[in-house]
């Protein structure tokens, strides 16, 4: 009898994907159940306190959004919106039940492909509906629905897990939606500290200073002056250090455990002094895949063949 248990199946890949041992291999089935769980929680957190608390003004039928991007969905573009085919009287409210209500169903895992597809539909269309709610981080959550949907994250802790006493085999799924998970965010900070390197301002770390201070940007700026000028200078040069070097730093074994930490922490930081919406919330979401959660059960069968990078 076999150690492990393999559910899901694993698509088609083109070469050299489909020869790359990284991108192919079984992870625990403990590491996307915490990515399913995660993603819940902050969906829910963003409904509830990002948009619940003006639902009226953004999504009324006179709401500025519903004529101000009306252009989008013209003949010429390819954007799409549930709620451009709702009723405007009962539609939002209709789309945002339905949101919860998968949400709701991801995090007890109840059919999580079905609800994380909802979710992304549901997502993508209030993106699409009005944009100017959002920024460019909010896209981030749109990977993180459609992983989540089809990276078997129901397998355990959920409704429907597939562990019982009667076959108590760690279970190991697929690995390459974390590993999409993975390639994004290491883009993600790549090309985000390329942009930022080119500018005078970051090169010299006195953005950070600048926008801890900035009425627009910054979530305390009376709080700004307690902080030394040299550690908001500190703040944005490791920044661009950690960001630059993230996509190496993050794989290479002694250096990983340290940049995934300070990748959490930095968006905790952001989350907690800046105004990036809830941005913050979907990268700590995304971590939560990295994490050797099977460890914690004791399944040491699981932890030798966990996989050597994120």
């Amino acid at each position: 009898m076999s150690d492990l248990r393999a559910v899901g199946v694993r698509p088609w890949f083109p070469w050299p994907l489909s020869r790359w041992n990284w991108w192919n291999e079984q992870i625990p089935a403990e590491r996307v159940a915490a990515l399913r769980v995660a993603t819940a929680l902050v969906l829910l957190i963003d409904i509830g306190l990002g948009y619940a608390p003006h639902f009226t003004k953004f999504f009324s039928p006179d709401a500025v959004g519903d004529h101000l991007y009306e252009s989008r969905f013209g003949a010429d573009h390819a954007y799409w919106s549930a709620l451009r085919w709702l009723p405007k009287a009962w539609g939002a409210q209709a789309l945002f039940a339905v949101w919860v209500a998968s949400a709701v169903a991801l995090l007890v895992g109840w059919r999580p492909l079905l609800s994380g597809l909802v979710a992304w539909a549901c997502a993508v269309s209030v993106w699409n509906f009005n944009p100017g709610l959002h920024n460019g981080g909010d896209r981030l959550r749109h990977t993180l629905f459609l992983m989540t949907a089809v990276s078997c994250s129901g397998a355990v802790w959920g409704v429907a897990s597939l562990r019982n006493r009667t076959d108590p085999r760690p279970i190991v799924v697929p690995g390459w939606p974390v590993k999409v998970l993975f390639v994004q965010l290491a883009c993600l900070y790549f090309f985000s500290g390329y942009y930022k390197v080119l500018s005078p301002i970051w090169r010299s770390g006195y953005v950070m200073y600048w926008a801890s201070h900035d009425l627009g940007w910054s979530l305390c700026p009376g709080t700004a002056n307690q902080v030394p000028v040299w550690a908001h200078r500190l703040s944005a040069l490791v920044t661009l250090g950690w960001e630059l070097g993230f996509p190496v730093l993050a794989v290479w074994r002694l250096t990983r455990v340290p940049t995934l930490v300070l990748g959490v922490l930095f968006h905790l930081g952001t989350l907690l002094t800046l105004e990036v919406g809830a941005f913050a919330l979907y990268s700590i979401a995304c971590y939560t895949a990295f994490v050797p959660w099977e460890r914690l059960r004791g399944r040491c069968g699981v932890a030798s063949q966990s996989p050597a990078g994120p």
